[in-house]
């Protein structure tokens, strides 16, 4: 779809809703506005009435929020539309409205409230400008404060919010101000004018004027009394006719833009079921010739496909009224009758027969055939494609990702102020223990003989209780996992040395942190530290740390290696597990993980260990089996080939001492077998 279309479909969907929002409000108004109007006609002698004071001031009151409601609405319409801050649109247009209308000599008195807000026509057309405005400067990098960051999306976003937000301010107040004061100047003028021309033109310029504002959201007929003064509809268009009249006669069939035609059209041609409920909701109020649920809820307020027709239907009655009318073919009795007087009975009463009636009638047919063209174009741009509602899909699935996301980044500041909270505490139980190095033996199979060692890290806990290393994952997601495998490297040297004192040189082997195989001050350590007995030192690493760069973590392994380290995969038949993987990468040794020799109890399990077991030998690398905890699973990892077990079956880890005196025991049993 063209973005030269989408743009005049965003908008008058973006204005649509916002008046469609406001149709409570605007039918209480209208319905208020057509009882006290009844009343003035048939009872006027309740308007000493505190029911009717009370009901009049109700009213107007009511009628002055129009404005400022119109802002709120179309503010957080076109903000939602544009994917702008509703907020900011709204708060930026009230404070448009405030600059406009301070004045310097006479200074605004807050306690008296900023009544202007209420009947500004601007405030209809300063959201509009605001949200679009709003959106062209957001989309400027150069005027963003924080390029990348950390922060919520949301509160990255009305941070930089700020240049375009004064931007948005002074541009619109500014150009706002200067169109205020050229329109003044022209209206100055056109008073002028109209002043000292013919009534005639006089008439057709209050008919064009006043429909025109009404496509704008300004209440036509009003703001058009205010500058050109209330006595305009006072002269005389023909004997015993004034203006007012003529206009209620022939132009204002059922209210502005003649609605009685548009709802006919609308009858015949619409196949908007929203355009017709807003028929069927408007038509008992057009009867008193009262229009504004038509005109906001369509609405026709910027509405390029019915504002022509809106203006052209009331113009062309002017002219067909103002040709009967000088041509002497209607006469008038003079008498008077209100505004909400009916369409056909005001006929009678002016004209006192059936002719004007039926010039109405005439004029109401005429008014429709000039409304279907465009009622059709209408229901075809509502109904073509569906687009309307795509493009509302559209833009709700944008608000409701954005709206997850900040979902997603709430629930995650909860999990890192969590963890943060986890952390804090297992640093202060760390703190207030010590950390130990203990070791778990591992055994051939042929002798039960210990062939080396696992380093297990373990914490002595503030109550002398030594528990498993539950620290590690938290210290590794703060980052301060080279912390602790300094301190297992340095840890293991002075054991390594301790037992060479005593004659005892064991092979062990320890875990590293994925990551610190890869960092230079690690590898320096483990070099410093462990060089000398690096022949009898395995490296154990995680499957995953190959996968995320598989070069990088080769060279560094090689460069180990020339030191004399082995390496050893860890865990392996859990996460990660690739058997393509064996095949590219350098090392000496698999160690198969408990999780695969507890399926051994259903067939495909055992399959499964064997397999893997005569795969891994025929690559070459030496097996351990990890988690041997029964007799049952010593003897099929035995006869699956496996020859050197690690278990709680034959011991758990345990201190430096203990586990050089239970190597020696077990040799001891050997001998005496």
């Amino acid at each position: 779809m063209a973005v030269n279309e989408t743009f005049p479909r965003l908008f008058l969907i973006a204005v649509k809703e916002s008046f469609i929002a406001l149709l409570p409000f605007i039918f209480v108004n209208s319905l208020l506005a057509l009882i006290l109007a009844l009343v003035d006609v048939w009872q006027p002698s309740w308007h000493s009435s505190n029911a009717y004071i009370w009901l009049s001031q109700f009213g107007g009151l009511l009628f002055s929020f129009f404005p400022l409601l119109a802002l709120l609405s179309l503010s957080f319409h076109f903000a939602k539309y544009l994917h702008v801050s509703a907020v900011v649109v709204a708060s930026l247009s009230i404070g448009t409205q405030i600059a406009l209308n301070i004045q310097v000599v006479n200074a605004l008195v807050v306690t008296e409230g900023f009544t202007f807000l209420f009947g500004d026509a601007r405030a209809i057309i300063t959201p509009i400008l605001i949200a679009y405005l709003l959106r062209y400067l957001m989309r400027i990098e150069a005027l963003n404060l924080l390029k990348s960051t950390n922060l919520s999306g949301y509160l990255k976003l009305h941070l930089n919010l700020f240049i375009p937000l004064i931007l948005c301010f002074v541009l619109v107040t500014v150009s706002m101000y200067v169109a205020g004061e050229m329109l003044a100047q022209v209206f100055g003028i056109l008073k002028q004018g109209l002043a000292a021309s013919s009534v005639d033109l006089q008439l057709f310029v209050r008919v064009l004027a006043t429909h025109i504002l009404w496509c704008f959201g300004v209440h036509g007929d009003i703001a058009y009394l205010l500058v050109i003064g209330l006595d305009n509809g006072l002269q005389q268009v023909a004997m015993q006719l004034t203006l007012s009249q003529f206009t209620d006669l022939f132009v204002l069939l059922g209210g502005s833009g003649a609605t009685h035609s548009l709802i006919i059209a609308l009858f015949i041609a619409s196949k908007d079921r929203n355009a017709i409920n807003i028929a069927k909701l408007a038509l008992p109020f057009a009867l008193f010739n009262i229009n504004e649920v038509l005109i906001y809820g369509l609405p026709i307020i910027f509405n390029p496909r019915l504002v022509v027709p809106f203006v052209l239907v009331p113009l062309f009655n002017t002219l067909a009224g103002l040709l009967l009318v000088h041509m002497g073919w209607i006469g008038f009795t003079g008498a008077e009758f209100p505004w909400i007087t009916p369409i056909f009975l005001n006929g009678y009463l002016a004209g006192g027969s059936l002719a004007l009636p039926l010039i109405q009638l005439l004029l109401v047919c005429a008014g429709v055939f000039i409304y279907l063209p465009f009622v059709r174009r209408y229901s075809l741009f509502a109904d073509k494609n569906d687009f309307e509602h795509d493009l509302i899909k559209r833009i709700q699935l944008q608000n409701d990702i954005d709206k997850i996301s900040e979902q997603n980044y709430a629930r995650q500041q909860s999990l890192d102020l969590a963890a943060n909270i986890n952390l804090e505490k297992i640093i202060k139980d760390v703190l207030n223990g010590k950390f130990l190095l203990y070791y778990q033996p591992k055994l051939s199979l042929n002798d039960r003989s210990v062939v080396g060692f696992e380093a297990l890290l373990r914490l002595r806990n503030a109550q002398g209780k030594v528990v498993g290393p539950y620290f590690i994952r938290a210290f590794e997601q703060a980052g301060y996992a080279n912390l602790i495998d300094s301190f297992v490297i340095n840890r293991l040297r002075e054991d390594m040395v301790a037992w060479a004192r005593e004659g005892f040189y064991p092979r062990v082997s320890l875990n590293l942190n994925p990551n610190s195989v890869l960092d230079a001050e690690i590898q320096s350590t483990l070099i410093e530290q462990l060089g000398d007995v690096a022949s009898r030192v395995d490296i154990e690493v995680l499957e995953s740390m190959f996968v995320a760069d598989l070069a990088s973590v080769e060279r560094s392994i090689a460069s180990l290696r020339q030191h004399g380290f082995s390496f050893v995969i860890d865990d392996f038949g859990t996460g990660f597990s690739s058997i393509s993987l064996l095949s590219k990468i350098t090392i000496d040794g698999v160690k198969l993980d408990r999780s695969i020799l507890e399926n051994i109890k259903h067939h495909k399990g055992q399959v499964l260990y064997r397999h893997t077991c005569m795969l891994c030998s025929s690559l070459g690398f030496k097996l351990v089996a990890e988690g041997v905890e029964t007799e049952a699973e010593e003897e099929f990892v035995a006869a699956v080939g496996v020859s050197v077990v690690q278990g709680w079956l034959y011991a758990k880890a345990m201190p430096a001492k203990e586990a050089r005196q239970y190597a020696i025991t077990q040799s001891s049993c050997n001998i005496q077998q």
